[in-house]
């Protein structure tokens, strides 16, 4: 099996053990000398249908730490969403060591199944790749790729914590969280509501 690094940067850590971001990044150029074309991964995840992905900690399997449970292919990367399940003693050993940053790069462990040499630069094109696994390690080699949360909405603390960042005031700010999470609650759809906060409280943090 081949692995793949790339570096990450966690904004948000909470006890949810929610995790989002890029897993591989595209048409970048890593310490390997590889570069991942961005319809690299089309095949396996089409092939994988709904099935989630392993997350494991510094690539070995017996130690899973969760799983990713939704991908896109976005124009950057692989844009994946998973959670780390925190009644495991290995999740709750990635969690510590990602939220002191010692865990620095998300990883992907494949096996290229149609590749190109350029014979001018000696860098490997991945054109096809067989995905197995994607774990958090301690070194990175892609530095385009980020972790963009390790957080969700779990409660009104959660919510009143991201207004009290984005500068209300702690009055204000507990008021307005009781009234999302209520909002959030009360909706026939949790999701779009979910959405609907979060977008609110990024525009508040700008």
């Amino acid at each position: 099996m081949n692995y793949a690094d790339s570096a990450f940067e966690i904004k948000q850590l909470n006890d949810s053990g929610a995790i989002e971001g890029l897993l591989a990044g595209f048409n970048t150029l890593d310490s390997h000398g590889d570069r991942i074309d961005a319809k690299a991964f089309t095949r396996t995840l089409a092939e994988r249908g709904d099935r989630p992905i392993p997350m494991l900690l510094h690539h070995d399997p017996r130690r899973p730490v969760g799983a990713w449970q939704e991908w896109q292919e976005r124009p950057d990367g692989l844009f994946v969403k998973g959670k780390l399940t925190l009644t495991a003693r290995d999740a709750q050993e990635a969690y510590a060591l990602a939220r002191d940053g010692a865990l620095t790069a998300l990883s992907i462990g494949y096996q290229a199944k149609q590749a190109h040499r350029d014979q001018r630069t000696g860098e490997r094109h991945l054109l096809d790749v067989e995905l197995h696994e994607g774990s958090l390690v301690t070194i990175g080699s892609n530095p385009d790729t980020r972790v963009s949360s390790i957080k969700m909405i779990a409660g009104v603390r959660d919510i009143e914590d991201m207004l009290r960042e984005g500068g209300l005031s702690g009055r204000k700010a507990k008021a307005a969280a009781g009234a999302a999470w209520r909002t959030i609650n009360d909706s026939n759809n949790d999701q779009a509501a979910e959405d609907a906060l979060r977008a609110a409280i990024a525009r508040l943090q700008k």
